[in-house]
């Protein structure tokens, strides 16, 4: 895949492990586009980015000034606790270029019961026009640790089943792959053995230098 096809939006606040994080995605952070809103912990991703942002605010505002920040006709939502199978993004872009979704997104090997929006990739026009999260002003918020969450209570839906829902509402088509991706937990680091068979550890194969080039700060 072309490495302009897809831009990776990432909000970032307070990460589980930044340096695990990198190290496990940094494959696929040097072949794409990386599109960084820094709440507060991303400062080790910013030699990573195209678009370096850092802005106190909640996610799903991070998330819109990302995408306004895209210049591709795809788009990644990663969450900074996520770990991607290697093979995923490239075989979502071949559904999503082939005209037969438009959007593609996995669970986690914990099933939610629902995708995750946090491991989906969209056609940029679709995501752009549909993302409206919250559906309405949120007045409270739960916190755990130094994590804040929207809770079904509170906006009616999570993110992902209001996106969901939205999509296929408007006529949208959703798809999914037999891949399930990893959440980095404090938990899960804490036995730190959980990570040593992930698939992206080792995948260096691809670098197009994003690494080194150029970045927009703002």
């Amino acid at each position: 895949m072309q490495p302009d096809s897809l831009s990776i939006v990432l909000p970032v606040k307070n990460p589980p492990d930044i340096q695990l994080f990198i190290e496990l995605m940094e494959p696929l952070l040097k072949l794409y586009p990386l599109i960084v809103v820094d709440s507060g912990g991303g400062e080790l991703l910013r030699p990573y980015c195209r678009f370096y942002v850092q802005q106190d605010c909640h996610f799903w505002e991070a998330r819109r000034i990302g995408y306004g920040l895209a210049e591709t006709p795809f788009i990644l939502n990663l969450d900074v606790d996520t770990v991607l199978p290697s093979k995923y993004v490239d075989e979502a872009l071949k559904i999503l270029e082939g005209d037969k979704a438009e959007a593609v997104a996995i669970d986690y090997e914990r099933l939610q019961g629902h995708y995750a929006f946090g491991t989906s990739i969209w056609k940029a026009d679709w995501l752009m026009k549909l993302y409206d999260y919250p559906p309405k002003p949120v007045e409270k918020l739960v916190k755990v640790g130094k994590q804040e969450w929207v809770t079904a209570f509170q906006c009616g839906f999570c993110e992902c089943t209001y996106m969901w829902a939205k999509l296929l509402n408007c006529g949208g088509r959703l798809e999914t792959l037999p891949y399930r991706a990893k959440h980095l937990s404090r938990k899960a680091i804490a036995e730190n053995s959980r990570y040593e068979e992930l698939p992206n550890r080792q995948d260096n194969s691809q670098n197009h230098g994003y690494k080194n080039s150029p970045q927009t700060v703002i």
